[in-house]
């Protein structure tokens, strides 16, 4: 059973494809070799398929909020599934969706986290992220680390 990754986020939409530039980030380093990396873009319903076998998981993805542009922060997907919470990630609706669709069909999830770096304003046709966003890949990367336990190996 695998440590896995999920990195979401469009990179033609300015911050929102922060989740691409850290598993692009992720694959620089040296993981131990259950930990798997995946951009999955958009395509946030492959998620429950992608969550069979699955020890551990950790989803990034770009948050807005009040928080400032390049804050991240690190919550249990259980957080995600409450109801009263409000989550304004591009993705959140469809994030819940294949969370709670993996939950049904397993009855639980493996140990699941998101990263969510905090952005203001999504560009559509801008590529490259914010200089306050780009500051937040490596913080993302630690979380992630210490998240799946690999600190110590990179």
């Amino acid at each position: 059973m695998g440590r896995r990754v999920f990195c979401f986020g469009n990179p033609l939409h300015g911050d929102d494809g922060v989740g691409s530039r850290v598993a692009e980030a992720l694959r620089q380093l040296p993981w131990p070799e259950d930990v798997e990396v995946f951009d999955l873009g958009a395509h946030v319903l492959e998620l429950p398929g992608l969550l069979t076998g699955c020890a551990a998981a950790v989803l990034v993805d770009a948050l807005r909020g009040d928080a400032p542009a390049g804050r991240v922060s690190v919550h249990r997907a259980e957080e995600m599934l409450q109801a009263e919470t409000r989550w304004t990630s591009s993705h959140a609706a469809d994030l819940r969706f294949a969370l709670r669709s993996a939950q049904a069909e397993w009855g639980a999830l493996p140990p699941t986290y998101l990263v969510a770096v905090a952005v203001t304003t999504l560009q559509v046709f801008k590529t490259g992220l914010s200089p306050a966003v780009e500051r937040a890949v490596p913080v993302a990367v630690a979380n992630i680390a210490r998240l799946l336990g690999a600190k110590d190996s990179l």
